[in-house]
């Protein structure tokens, strides 16, 4: 998944006595939104309002449905830059084409991309953002996609989604069908592409981030922003080593914490 809804929990449903995937997700990716200020929390509301709409709908499988009927996504951001207004259209455009069973990520740098087009264009959308933060933020946007499909591995697994690159699987001797069902789990394989993915792959993505890492005048809340994401990635990351890379595994302890902080916060903001 894309981990493209930021809207806080409070917005996502603030009456949900049983929490569902999505007020989980929700509230993992930005429950800090509702601690900001009064004064400037609505500028993060309204743009990440359409953003929410977008994901929800390209993960139904509806998005170009919807836009074809000019109703629900709207075509421009209101208040958005033209930096801002073009992220905008590139996201829309990778939604509609990083969603399905039918999905194939022939080559590593087509993967890359893929990472570029959707959170990269994501990211440029948050608000108090300078001009010279742009490219920085898409960088860091880039990481922020690797650690959500990361995350949502059994999700998209169960859906029949592999974003694993095709010629990196052929190189550890497995194919998306292995992981689709599982099976890699109990492959050795499996563990050699990990290590891969974790100590190659993503010191290269962490190395471009590091350029938003040394941006000192963000607004403090795209620095929150930042804060939060990198506590995530963190959290992320030793779930996933913690229980020896089986994302099955994984989902249960991860989502189980998640959840045992949301209810609690959730409750006493209803």
């Amino acid at each position: 998944m894309t981990g493209a809804a930021w809207a806080a929990s409070k917005f996502a449903s603030s009456s949900h006595a049983a929490l569902g995937d999505d007020a989980l997700k929700d509230f993992d990716n930005a429950d800090w939104v509702r601690e900001l200020p009064a004064a400037i929390r609505p500028a993060w509301v309204e743009r990440i309002r359409a953003i929410r709409i977008a994901d929800r709908l390209a993960e139904n499988a509806t998005l170009h449905a919807v836009r074809a009927a000019n109703d629900g996504v709207p075509e421009t951001l209101e208040g958005a830059c033209p930096a801002g207004q073009a992220a905008w259209t590139q996201y829309l455009a990778a939604l509609g084409a990083y969603h399905g069973r039918n999905l194939r990520v022939r080559t590593i740098s087509d993967h890359r991309r893929m990472l570029d087009r959707l959170s990269g264009s994501l990211l440029q959308l948050v608000p108090f953002l300078l001009p010279h933060h742009f490219e920085a933020i898409r960088a860091f946007g880039v990481l922020d996609q690797f650690f959500n499909n990361l995350r949502d591995l059994a999700e998209d697994a169960a859906q029949g989604i592999c974003y694993f690159p095709e010629d990196v699987l052929a190189r550890f001797g497995l194919r998306r069908e292995d992981v689709v069902s599982g099976r890699c789990r109990r492959i050795l394989a499996w563990r050699e592409l990990m290590v891969y993915w974790l100590d190659e792959y993503l010191p290269e993505l962490e190395r471009a981030a590091a350029r938003f890492d040394a941006c000192d005048d963000l607004h403090p809340s795209v620095l929150r922003l930042r804060n939060e994401f990198r506590a995530r990635h963190a959290r992320i990351l030793d779930t996933f080593c913690g229980v020896d890379f089986d994302f099955e595994r994984f989902a249960e302890v991860y989502w189980s914490d998640v959840r045992a902080q949301a209810e609690p916060a959730i409750t006493g903001a209803a």
